[in-house]
């Protein structure tokens, strides 16, 4: 969000630089300054546009695949707690902890003021830690 309105007031300010210059022969060079500024914060300002429009649309599917690898991962962590052998236990508390990884980023970055339009809050919501007991814990 507070991405966003940097860009927005950015690009007011590249629009403010281009009117002084044109109204005054003082400040010409602000035409340069400000015409910079005024075409990057606009690509900049669409790109962000798109990408808040895109990250909220695919949100569902998101979802969805996130819930596929959880419930996944929840299923062999149950294998190797039973001492099922044919699953390697250092393989799947691997997984795990890059699922509570993603589960922690994509939390942190929906909350962030900086970010939080373009990670969905309803993602985050929507996604859960995976616990690793100990052995000694059952």
């Amino acid at each position: 969000m507070l991405l966003v309105i940097m860009l927005i007031f950015m690009l007011l300010l590249g629009f403010v630089f281009i009117r002084i210059s044109l109204s005054s022969d003082k400040f010409e060079n602000l035409d340069f300054i400000g015409g910079g500024l005024t075409g990057f914060c606009s690509v900049f300002l669409m790109v962000a546009i798109v990408v808040i429009i895109a990250s909220h649309l695919l949100a569902d599917n998101v979802i969805q695949k996130n819930k596929i690898q959880y419930e996944g991962l929840c299923k062999r962590y149950e294998i190797i707690k039973s001492e099922y052998e044919d699953v390697s236990k250092s393989d799947v508390i691997n997984d795990i902890t890059e699922w509570n990884t993603k589960v922690y980023n994509t939390k942190y970055w929906s909350e962030n003021p900086w970010t939080n339009w373009f990670n969905p809050k309803k993602i985050a919501d929507n996604m859960e830690y995976i616990s690793l007991e100990e052995e000694g814990d059952e």
